[in-house]
Protein backbone atom coordinates (compact mmCIF):
# COMPACT_ATOMS: atom_id res chain seq x y z
CA UNK A 1 0.00 0.00 0.00
CA UNK A 2 1.79 2.97 -1.18
CA UNK A 3 1.14 6.10 1.23
CA UNK A 4 -0.89 4.68 3.72
CA UNK A 5 -0.23 4.42 7.43
CA UNK A 6 0.98 0.26 9.16
CA UNK A 7 0.05 -0.92 12.28
CA UNK A 8 2.46 0.11 14.09
CA UNK A 9 2.53 4.01 13.56
CA UNK A 10 -1.52 3.81 13.99
CA UNK A 11 -0.89 1.97 17.17
CA UNK A 12 1.77 4.82 18.12
CA UNK A 13 -0.84 8.00 16.84
CA UNK A 14 -3.87 6.00 19.05
CA UNK A 15 -1.45 5.73 22.24
CA UNK A 16 -0.35 9.75 21.39
CA UNK A 17 -4.75 10.64 21.17
CA UNK A 18 -4.79 8.75 24.96
CA UNK A 19 -1.95 10.32 26.21
CA UNK A 20 -2.91 13.83 25.42
CA UNK A 21 -6.40 13.29 26.19
CA UNK A 22 -5.37 11.66 30.40
CA UNK A 23 -2.66 15.03 30.34
CA UNK A 24 -5.77 17.46 29.11
CA UNK A 25 -8.10 15.56 31.87
CA UNK A 26 -5.74 15.77 34.66
CA UNK A 27 -5.36 19.61 34.14
CA UNK A 28 -8.57 20.14 34.09
CA UNK A 29 -9.16 18.61 37.79
CA UNK A 30 -6.14 20.69 39.07
CA UNK A 31 -8.01 23.67 37.20
CA UNK A 32 -10.95 22.71 39.32
CA UNK A 33 -9.28 21.96 42.81
CA UNK A 34 -7.48 25.43 42.43
CA UNK A 35 -11.45 27.30 41.42
CA UNK A 36 -12.71 25.61 44.00
CA UNK A 37 -10.19 26.42 47.06
CA UNK A 38 -10.42 29.74 45.59
CA UNK A 39 -14.28 30.26 45.54
CA UNK A 40 -14.95 27.39 48.85
CA UNK A 41 -12.41 29.18 51.32
CA UNK A 42 -14.35 28.18 54.61
CA UNK A 43 -12.87 24.50 53.68
CA UNK A 44 -10.15 23.82 55.63
CA UNK A 45 -8.81 22.24 58.93
CA UNK A 46 -7.90 22.37 62.15
CA UNK A 47 -5.65 21.15 64.90
CA UNK A 48 -6.53 20.62 68.80
CA UNK A 49 -4.25 19.04 71.35
CA UNK A 50 -5.89 17.73 74.11
CA UNK A 51 -3.29 16.44 76.44
CA UNK A 52 -0.78 14.11 74.62
CA UNK A 53 -3.03 13.74 71.58
CA UNK A 54 -3.63 15.85 68.53
CA UNK A 55 -6.31 15.93 66.47
CA UNK A 56 -6.85 17.44 62.94
CA UNK A 57 -10.47 17.86 62.36
CA UNK A 58 -11.56 18.84 58.84
CA UNK A 59 -14.45 21.59 58.73
CA UNK A 60 -16.80 22.75 55.55
CA UNK A 61 -18.63 26.59 56.23
CA UNK A 62 -17.75 26.01 59.96
CA UNK A 63 -18.62 22.69 60.55
CA UNK A 64 -16.86 19.95 61.33
CA UNK A 65 -16.74 16.87 58.98
CA UNK A 66 -14.86 14.46 60.80
CA UNK A 67 -11.49 14.60 63.13
CA UNK A 68 -8.93 12.04 63.63
CA UNK A 69 -5.07 11.29 65.68
CA UNK A 70 -2.25 12.67 63.84
CA UNK A 71 1.58 12.04 65.08
CA UNK A 72 3.66 14.65 65.57
CA UNK A 73 7.09 14.06 63.97
CA UNK A 74 10.41 15.61 65.67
Amino acid sequence: MMGGLDKVEKILIVALVVFISAMLSLAGLSIYSCWYAGTHPDYGMTTVKTGDVTWVCLTDHGTTIGCDTVEEYK
